[in-house]
């Protein structure tokens, strides 16, 4: 029977434990948007999950140095050694003992983690499990994960983060040491690690970027280092939204487009009003003619007067010379 359908109707988690259970082989694929996560099984057991975010999917290799396990120059020089002889990078890395098989299996686990942190925040998309494929055909690492803990890890973390994000709002917030804390604590090694990567001048997102330790976890050692008086509050880096300049309109602006209303409104008004008088006949050309026999008809106006001692109406003088 084929594993298909909405996570709105079904949940990840009822999902990734069918998959456990029936200790299937093969991918598991959730597609939202233009995301999407492949995540690898072998007998129920997790292999891999990595996200695809348009065409951009972030290798292993390349994380290693982001995280700063390896330099910028080893990669580089590795690299080199690939396109010569072909050789897969992380064949390379480990064979030619640049990282152990332990570094690299604790970042895949970690890497894992971090794709399940993700998919159970965001409980939308279509899924299917494609029975038999292979997440890394070519890999020589051989990661196998109990499913069922996965699902217990993740779920754990959601229910601490809004208690961790009303301390640690936003991933544009800058923090710096305490230079001498109330409280004289040793922090974890990842406390130890976060606050050796604080400079006054790198925010949230960017500790994410190169601590290595994941969303969850820079923001969970955060929050204890906070928790505990060894840091405090720098400032708000601007984000990218929030720099944008609003345009103002102003009436410079609108003068065009006021104006061609203004033109079109009267025109459009002219057109009302010619054809209602027209309907109506109310201006009669009775004006255009008084006006006409008072000006051309004065001398039999003076004649009239003569005549009859008083001046005529205009209507008489019309009477006169429409007989």
């Amino acid at each position: 029977m084929p594993i298909e359908g909405d996570l709105k109707s079904l949940n990840l988690s009822s999902v990734l434990q069918l998959v456990s259970q029936d200790r299937l082989t093969g991918v598991l694929k959730i597609k939202r948007k233009n995301e999407i996560v492949d995540i690898g099984f072998a007998h129920g057991e997790i292999t891999g999950a990595f996200y695809e975010r348009g065409e951009k999917v972030e290798r292993l290799e390349t994380y290693f140095v982001r995280s700063g396990l390896i330099g910028k120059n080893v990669y580089e020089m590795v690299a080199e050694i690939h396109n010569k002889t072909k050789r897969p990078i992380m064949n390379i890395l480990l064979e030619d003992k640049y990282l152990t098989m332990e570094e690299v299996e604790r970042i895949i686990r970690f890497k894992i983690q971090e794709v399940f942190d993700d998919i159970f925040t965001r409980n939308e998309g279509d899924f299917k499990f494609e029975q038999y494929s292979v997440i890394y055909p070519k890999s020589i690492i051989k990661i196998r994960l109990n499913t069922e803990r996965l699902i217990l890890e993740s779920a754990r973390r959601i229910d601490e983060w809004p208690k961790i994000k009303t301390v640690v709002p936003s991933g544009d917030i800058v923090y710096k040491k305490v230079e001498r804390p109330e409280l004289k604590l040793k922090p974890t090694e990842d406390e130890a690690h976060v606050l050796a990567l604080l400079d006054g001048h790198r925010s949230v997102d960017d500790l994410i970027e190169i601590s290595g330790l994941g969303k969850f976890y820079t923001y969970n050692c955060l929050y204890r280092l906070l928790s505990t008086g060894q840091i405090i509050l720098a400032y708000a880096k601007p984000s990218a939204k929030k720099s944008r300049v609003k345009k103002r309109l102003t009436l410079k602006f609108l003068t065009i487009p006021l104006g061609i209303a203004v033109i079109i409104f009267i025109l459009i008004a002219q057109f009302l009003i010619g054809n209602y008088i027209s309907d109506h006949h109310i201006l009669s050309f009775s004006v255009i003619n008084e006006d006409f026999y008072e000006s051309d008809y004065k001398n039999y106006q003076e004649v009239f007067f003569y005549k009859h001692n008083r001046r005529p109406s205009v209507r008489e003088v019309k009477d006169i010379f429409e007989q």
